[in-house]
């Protein structure tokens, strides 16, 4: 719009009230974007909790094992082992696997389940991966 003191005389044509079409869909691409980048930093946020939580579980797994292994009677930890280490939040709608292959209290990966992902973790190596539900 043009300021009154550019006019003379009344516009005969009344000017458009709102936002231009180029407006509207700036706006609209420039949401789009963000809405992208949230979704984006959702999953890394996840993931990354995914695999802190696996590395907790392969600690308690690991703690675990050695108890048994000192008790003499020596079996692979389960996830209902599990539960009073790692708590009741991590362990809530979670499948955890852990695997010892030598059976010599040195666990050698754990599998951790948990919102549509499955984490892989091993001392130095985390690998995650979505399912397909």
């Amino acid at each position: 719009m043009r300021p009154i003191k550019d006019y003379e005389f009344a516009s005969a044509d009344p000017e458009p009230i709102g936002f231009s079409r180029g407006f509207v869909l700036t706006v609209v691409l420039i949401l789009l974007v963000v809405m992208l980048m949230i979704a984006g930093l959702v999953t890394i946020f996840r993931q990354t909790t995914n695999a802190a939580n696996a590395k907790l579980v392969y600690l308690a797994a690991r703690a675990r094992a050695i108890e048994f292994l000192a008790g003499g009677h020596y079996r692979v930890p389960v996830q209902a082992d599990l539960t009073d280490l790692i708590g009741a939040e991590i362990n809530q709608d979670a499948v955890i696997t852990v695997v010892d292959e030598n059976r010599d209290a040195t666990i050698d990966y754990i599998i951790y389940s948990r919102n549509g992902w499955a984490t892989r973790y091993s001392p130095g190596e985390t690998i995650a991966v979505r399912l397909n539900e």
